[in-house]
């Protein structure tokens, strides 16, 4: 088989790239959720579900490589070229539910935190319309054929099975697409009017809106795909034609998967920053002076920062604040003590209405640096 090495690393290098960065969001994601907050929900578990299919399809991309992707058909044998489509053909099948699960998994995550019944109900019937459309294509990409092997057997000359026009299945294709990238808007909209309401600043919102809108990126790559899938109907140049649809379709799915993953990484973030402003406390009191404006920064930030606990039917009950010391240090030149307050935490009480029993979020405040 005579191959294109430029062809094949360009879907090699984009197939486990984003291979890798899938597998470091979503691990990163079960992190937060197991460890830092324990609150595993069944958006999390969708998100490794669709892991799992986008790691299937990705053992097949890279399978189908070594059997002619992005090869010219007089570059192959026969049975390479129809063992390239077989591939292809499962690609593709696998490729429909894993999209779908990255959708209903953000769907989820935004359902979680909204309020308002309106929103609820846009984001239900957008994945109903979706998951309806989805589910269609995927049976109408297992019967394309019948027998399904027939689908990569003809390419060998065998005539015992029949398939549907070409044409047919890529219009129901284009249909997926404009209903996912559909799909993406609503979902990439719905968390401005989702955060209107919250007890945050505008900054906060817009920042908010943002991180909770990212999941709604994939659909760029689901518009530059939808073009390329009409060169597959008229071509006998099959698996070279594909290499545009091949690179497109991981990164779409790996996108989203990332995306998704991105707005629940807040907490780790926050570790992140926290352990690095103790990093710089322990330099000194040079330190300890930077620390300071550090800390003041970092409470205001905080106390704008809780977008999924200051929901708008939540309603701020009381505080409890406790603050401690562990006493006093060798003063710098100059000074006559030095005070470090090692722990300041504000347990802010919500309820909704009148209820005052239960309390839904805390706010830790960072340690505050002070010299007198």
């Amino acid at each position: 088989m005579a191959q294109d090495p430029d062809k094949q690393v360009g879907i090699l290098a984009v197939t486990l790239i984003f291979f890798v960065l899938a597998w470091v969001s979503v691990g990163l994601r079960c992190y937060v959720r197991i460890s830092m907050l324990n609150a595993f929900g069944a958006d999390d578990a969708l998100t490794i579900c669709s892991l799992i299919f986008f790691t299937t399809g990705i053992g097949l991309t890279l399978k189908g490589v070594t059997t002619g992707f992005g090869q010219h058909l007089v570059d192959l044998t026969y049975p390479e070229y129809s063992q390239g489509i077989m591939y292809w053909c499962f690609a593709e099948i696998l490729y429909v539910p894993t999209v779908a699960l990255i959708k209903v998994s953000i769907a989820l995550y935004l359902i979680r935190i909204a309020v308002k019944p309106i929103h609820i109900w846009t984001i239900c019937l957008s994945m109903a319309l979706f998951l309806t459309y989805s589910v269609s294509f995927f049976v109408i990409l297992l019967m394309q054929c019948r027998p399904i092997s027939f689908y990569w057997r003809q390419a060998l000359g065998e005539t015992d099975g029949v398939c549907w026009d070409p044409n047919i299945v890529a219009g129901v294709a284009y249909g997926h697409g404009g209903t996912s990238v559909l799909t993406d808007l609503t979902l990439g909209i719905i968390p401005a009017f989702i955060v209107a309401d919250l007890q945050i600043t505008k900054r906060t919102k817009i920042a908010v809106a943002f991180t909770l809108a990212l999941g709604s990126v994939a659909s760029i790559s689901t518009i530059t795909r939808i073009p390329f899938l009409k060169d597959l109907t008229n071509t006998t140049d099959y698996l070279y034609e594909i290499k545009s649809v091949i690179i497109l379709s991981v990164v779409e799915m790996a996108v989203g998967i990332i995306a998704c993953c991105l707005a629940t990484l807040k907490p780790l973030l926050r570790s992140f920053l926290d352990w690095s402003d103790s990093s710089l406390g322990s330099t000194g009191h040079l330190g300890s002076r930077m620390m300071d404006g550090l800390s003041t920064r970092r409470r205001t930030r905080r106390a704008d920062d809780t977008e999924l606990q200051l929901r708008p039917d939540l309603k701020i009950v009381g505080f409890t604040t406790i603050i401690s010391s562990n006493g006093r240090e060798s003063p710098p030149p100059g000074h006559s003590s030095l005070n470090r307050s090692v722990d300041i935490k504000t347990e802010t009480w919500y309820a909704p209405g009148d209820d005052t029993s239960g309390k839904v979020a805390l706010i830790e405040a960072e340690p505050a640096y002070y010299v007198r």
